[in-house]
């Protein structure tokens, strides 16, 4: 795929990410959108988190208005939305929680060639996981997924 297919998709995905958020913001909700430096599928084998799913680095003032909003016991709604192309999985994760009225929404695009290893981890374990950190390593939290199949390329 070239340079140009890819920056068009995730242009593409940015620009569903605003839309989807000024939904919300119209609605009342108090919303974060989270445009990923980088993100990549990660294993329990790498250290960073005892979890697989997919890791996800938040700009500096994302990562500051996230602290203030993330609850590990909150978002108990997910949705996802994804487009592939040959080469790359761009994937928008909203997290809802809708006693608060907060969604947090994560956009990210991954290299298809990395997921295998993820999707047999979320398969074994019937769960996945969004893991989002600071661009120095902090791990910011993570959410838990009752349902992996929506984070994958149909196979």
């Amino acid at each position: 795929m070239s340079d140009d297919a890819t920056n068009e998709g995730w242009v593409r995905l940015l620009d569903e990410m605003d839309a989807m958020a000024a939904e919300f913001d119209d609605d009342g909700w108090e919303t974060l959108s989270i445009p990923a430096g980088d993100a990549a599928p990660v294993g329990p084998e790498e250290g960073r988190t005892d979890r697989h799913g997919y890791s996800y680095v938040v700009p500096g003032d994302a990562a500051d208005r996230f602290a203030t909003l993330f609850d590990s016991e909150g978002f108990p709604r997910t949705e996802v939305y994804r487009a592939t192309t040959a080469s790359h999985l761009f994937l928008l994760t909203v997290v809802l929680d809708p006693a608060t009225e907060t969604a947090i929404l994560v956009a990210g695009a991954l290299d298809r060639s990395d997921l295998e290893t993820c999707r047999g981890h979320a398969r074994a374990d019937g769960q996945m996981y969004t893991h989002l950190f600071k661009v120095d390593g902090t791990h910011l939290g993570s959410f838990e997924h009752a349902d992996y199949e929506p984070f994958f390329p149909d196979e």
